[in-house]
């Protein structure tokens, strides 16, 4: 236990909250990896000098984030688990639950690093992920003869999720994915309230294809250019969606349901 550090009390702090934020700090310092295990129970309590029931509190906490898992059994304890970007997502997306957020919001930020992240990705798809995103595509391209325009607008951020699984740099992965999923709630919401659906959704899957094409051949400029204008083109859409909706700058996500 000499590895783990105390660190000075918090007035404002729960006893509960100073060790969740001391472990989690422990955990980074000493790289631990899945399957690695935090002290028993009785090795906390006696580090902290606490009781068992604040320790629980604690660990609770922890596994809720993702971070561990509590095994039972005369070797329990709790274990290192690999945290999962859907549950960063989930906890990034509880963070402006109750904010207001415009399509203006997500643009001032989606259409540069989605041209970041496709120089990053260019020449590292797998096969499979080219074959996904051709299916994207022809998923796309049904809706669109269908009339169904709500679910294709949905089904055009996924072409874009397919990329990031590509992407070497977790912090831009993170970050596009995050916005790619802001961007199909606020779709999802606001849907009904714009027109220019058919257009909009033509351009996309044009756009798509070039841009497949593009990444199948490997040539890095014109796939960053390629990509440049399709941000364009949709921050425009975009933008005037959030024009049309006559005096609402934005929904919360709240009104979501």
């Amino acid at each position: 236990m000499s590895v783990i550090s105390r660190r000075k009390p918090f007035q404002k702090m729960k006893l509960s909250d100073q060790i969740l934020a001391d472990l989690h700090q422990w955990i980074a310092r000493e790289n631990l990896q899945p399957g690695d295990r935090l002290p028993n129970e009785k090795q906390l309590m006696q580090h902290y000098g606490c009781a068992k029931g604040t320790i629980r509190e604690a660990l609770k906490a922890l596994e809720i984030q993702g971070f561990i898992k509590m095994q039972t059994g005369p070797n329990g304890g709790a274990e290192i688990q690999p945290v999962s970007l859907d549950r960063v997502l989930e906890q990034l997306r509880a963070f402006v639950h109750f904010q207001t957020i415009t399509f203006q919001h997500i643009y001032a930020l989606r259409g540069t690093l989605e041209i970041r992240l496709a120089e990053n990705v260019a020449g590292r798809l797998t096969d499979d992920q080219l074959a996904r995103l051709q299916a994207n595509i022809e998923e796309c391209d049904r809706l669109q003869k269908s009339g169904d325009y709500a679910k294709g607008r949905r089904v055009e951020i996924e072409f874009h999720d397919i990329l990031t699984e590509a992407c070497d740099n977790p912090i831009l992965t993170v970050t596009c994915r995050f916005l790619n999923d802001l961007l199909r709630d606020l779709v999802s919401m606001r849907t009904d309230h714009y027109g220019e659906h058919r257009n909009f959704g033509q351009h996309n899957i044009d756009s798509h294809r070039i841009l497949l094409k593009l990444l199948r051949e490997g040539d890095r400029q014109k796939i960053l250019a390629a990509m440049q204008e399709h941000m364009c083109e949709v921050e425009a859409y975009m933008l005037r969606a959030d024009h049309q909706l006559m005096g609402k700058p934005g929904i919360r996500r709240a009104e979501a349901g």
